[in-house]
């Protein structure tokens, strides 16, 4: 994964998204997790295997279907995958995701939105 190319999350605009009932910010860019501000909890997304672009996963890292990357001030209870060191939560997109119609940057989101405890770097919970 490290062949990626990722951006650095604090010089990116952002979409902002309600997941799981919580705000949250999202791009279609790769983010790079060591430019992700202390406290902040950084997720991968999947897409539907149909190709309808419809995210159906959130995950710790994504390699196939990557649709993009959520960062959020409280973390998201994720399962661990006993295959791999990955961990994953699968999600509705017409229950669970609401693009909100406006663009932020990461320090407005966390002015609005200060984070709520330390983040760990395993992410998993």
């Amino acid at each position: 994964m490290s062949a990626l190319y990722r951006s650095n999350a604090k010089e990116i605009d952002y979409e902002e998204v309600t997941v799981l009932d919580k705000p949250m910010l999202f791009t279609c860019l790769r983010v790079d997790r060591a430019t992700v501000p202390k406290g902040m909890y950084c997720y991968e997304v999947r897409h539907d295997d149909e190709g309808r672009g419809d995210p159906c996963e959130i995950a710790n890292w994504v390699m196939v279907n990557h649709w993009g990357t959520l960062i959020s001030n409280q973390p998201i209870a994720l399962k661990k995958n006993a295959a791999s060191s990955n961990a994953y939560r699968e999600i509705e997109p017409e229950k669970d995701w609401n693009y909100e119609g406006v663009d932020s940057t990461l320090q407005e989101y966390m002015e609005k939105h200060p984070p709520k405890k330390e983040r760990n770097r395993g992410d998993a919970r």
